[in-house]
């Protein structure tokens, strides 16, 4: 009698067992995907000072690069894209957007944080995956939220606009020659005021202005995600600024400066189209 019931027991145990390792359970990789930053050929750090940056090969002093991403994908060899869920850290990944900082407070960087992240990390099912896409910015359902509630790494209110305007999505920020402080903020321009009956958040923007990266080739084992400041900034001169403009480039749809940056990120801007395929700020290594 005893063994029957030990039987009885067991069984079920088993089954418990068999169903929680099922094999149609999807196996997970876990993925730490490193992003570095560079200005040309060498690493970015704030506290050193870049030579020929530009058209007019001015010096570049780092103050600030931050990055806001989403929606992240891996593609796979047939072309399909597959989400990568950001793991939450509390700090610098938080639904579904990751904060890229490369700034310390080293040299001319003292304005904001001293912390740095340097890499996405999540889960993404098991697969061949030959490529990687993501854009920078944050996402329209959460770019007219209040950043004291939205949680890190979207608190920051120095990469905030307004509730209208949102997020600023990247803020890269340095002294040349000619300009005490060169910015890029990008971010949406020509919101539109609340929806009828909300005081807050936007009708619509007309310049959306996050752009998209497609990156083939990309081996998740071996490559890495690399922002290249000089490639950037290629075609502009950042000693000189066109006139009755911020000192930069701060998203204006009006501001001449902003012409060839948007180009190299593969934004639309004027009469020139949006085509990530011509974007040259974001390479894979």
């Amino acid at each position: 009698m005893r063994s029957v019931l030990r039987s009885r027991l067991l069984l079920p145990l088993a089954l418990m067992g068999a169903l929680g390792c099922g094999e149609d359970e999807p196996e997970v990789l876990t993925v730490d995907l490193p992003v570095v930053a560079r200005v040309g050929t060498e690493a970015f750090a704030c506290g050193k000072t870049y030579t020929n940056v530009g058209t007019t090969g001015t010096t570049y002093e780092p103050m600030d690069f931050r990055v806001y991403i989403h929606g992240v994908r891996l593609v796979t060899r047939d072309g399909q894209e597959v989400p990568v869920t950001l793991t939450e850290d509390g700090t610098w990944q938080h639904s579904g957007v990751a904060l890229l900082d490369f700034a310390n407070n080293d040299g001319l960087c003292k304005q904001y944080t001293e912390g740095m992240n340097t890499s996405l990390r999540g889960t993404v099912p098991q697969g061949d995956y030959t490529g990687l896409r993501f854009t920078v910015g944050v996402p329209e359902e959460l770019n007219h939220g209040d950043p004291t509630t939205l949680g890190a790494p979207m608190g920051d209110t120095s990469l905030h606009w307004n509730w209208q305007g949102g997020f600023v999505f990247a803020r890269i920020e340095g002294r040349t020659r000619g300009i005490p402080q060169h910015v890029l903020h990008v971010g949406s321009t020509a919101c539109a005021p609340p929806p009828e009956g909300q005081t807050q958040g936007t009708a619509g923007c007309a310049n959306n202005n996050r752009p998209e990266f497609h990156l083939d080739g990309f081996d998740v084992t071996k490559n890495k995600v690399v922002m290249d400041l000089g490639t950037l900034f290629a075609d502009s001169n950042l000693d000189a600024n066109a006139p009755s403009t911020s000192p930069g480039c701060m998203s204006s749809p009006n501001d001449a400066d902003c012409g060839p940056l948007f180009q190299r990120m593969g934004l639309a801007f004027g009469g020139q189209s949006a085509d990530p395929a011509v974007q040259t700020f974001i390479r894979a290594e």
